[in-house]
């Protein structure tokens, strides 16, 4: 199943690649992904769909 971040386009918003990648780390968990690869994914998904450098934000 597509992620929300896999949906983004190059024109999306900061906010709306935020609300995709954070939805996409949630999905890929409850689908049995682990934490730290979970993030990844999403964040490369967003990346590639965007055309956009993304950093990841550390806690």
């Amino acid at each position: 199943m597509p992620t929300l971040a896999e949906r983004l386009s190059p024109s999306s918003s900061d906010a709306q690649v935020k609300a995709a990648i954070s939805d996409s780390i949630a999905q890929l968990m409850n689908e049995g992904r682990p934490q730290d690869q979970a993030i990844a994914m999403a964040h490369e998904q967003a990346a590639k769909a965007t055309g956009k450098e993304l950093g990841r934000e550390r806690a």
